[in-house]
């Protein structure tokens, strides 16, 4: 897919989405995700490179959401004909758009539960647009493009349901507000990926309660129910960590329907995270380094990505 081909699917996917009517007493909250492993001491090109998430919540639980992912090999300054060797993550893009429905529980007084289920569209391969967003970028940063897309995934359809629940325990009692744990639990089944997932947030601060606590591109629907949130500044630390058990992921396994490249999925991944959250009034940034066990038995070790998310309330 071409460059303004690729940029016109995103504005097409955007478009629809401002087009659909919201009752006019119902606030919108849009938030911009960027997860790139740049962000991280690191500062290497690899596995799971890139991705960009902007999303829209609305404030009686419907949600909208667009996103790019980017998977890469080790190895991308060689030669096309020997890039990537065969036990190496292949190239990979995926672009897909959301829409999806959330909840918080009311049980006897408390709000402390949320449940969210999301449906995503889109495309797997070339036409995702992997290649000329990574190599534009490069290019505009003064650094080598990658030199193996064209070994990447071929085209196929991305369909995927994901759930998710959310509880909240105030480890302080609610007048303080100040520490809180957020247990969580995923469950994902489509031509992307198929896994469940186990998580925790250890939470630090002040004004927890306008928030639920940090979420990720790949292992977050885009429910953010965000209208709790008090006037003036809140501030919070967090230590977050997750256990997937995988069935299938793209990235690793190939595509679904054609022959493709791929390497031996781990069928269980760990990831630990420490980040940092700022908000005043409608705004609200986080910022977070997450490390990664191996998604695949070949992997050198560790893998680390950062992110930085952006939110507004209007």
């Amino acid at each position: 897919m071409s460059a303004a081909r690729h940029s016109a699917v995103f504005s097409l996917v955007l478009a629809t989405i401002a087009a659909v009517a919201s009752p006019e007493d119902a606030p919108w909250a849009i938030a911009v995700t960027e997860e790139n492993d740049k962000f991280t001491p690191q500062n290497q090109d690899r596995f799971y490179t890139q991705g960009l998430k902007v999303s829209l919540n609305r404030e009686d639980g419907v949600f909208f959401s667009v996103a790019q992912e980017i998977n890469t090999p080790a190895d991308t300054a060689n030669p096309p004909s020997v890039t990537p060797p065969y036990t190496d993550m292949p190239y990979s893009a995926a672009l897909y758009a959301g829409w999806g429905v959330g909840r918080i529980l009311e049980r006897s007084g408390r709000r402390d539960v949320f449940l969210s289920v999301e449906a995503k569209l889109g495309v797997i391969g070339p036409s995702a647009g992997g290649e000329t967003v990574q190599n534009k970028f490069h290019k505009l940063i003064g650094t080598p493009a990658a030199v193996g897309w064209g070994t990447q995934l071929p085209d196929e359809i991305l369909v995927n349901i994901d759930g998710e629940i959310r509880r909240r325990f105030d480890l302080d009692g609610a007048e303080h507000d100040s520490w809180d744990l957020l247990a969580r639990a995923g469950l994902m089944l489509g031509t992307m990926r198929t896994e469940a997932l186990f998580g925790a947030q250890l939470r630090w601060g002040d004004g927890l309660a306008g928030s639920w606590g940090h979420s990720y591109i790949r292992h977050s629907t885009a429910y953010d129910p965000a209208w709790a949130r008090r006037p003036g500044p809140a501030w919070w630390l967090f230590v977050d960590g997750q256990v997937e058990v995988i069935v299938r992921n793209f990235a690793t396994d190939g595509t679904n329907f054609r022959d493709s490249r791929a390497v031996t999925r781990a069928p269980i991944v760990a990831q630990g995270a420490l980040g940092a959250t700022m908000q005043y009034d409608d705004w609200s940034l986080a910022y977070f380094l997450a490390a990664r066990s191996k998604d695949f038995e070949t992997q050198d070790g560790f893998h680390f990505y950062g992110g930085l998310k952006a939110q507004y309330l209007f």
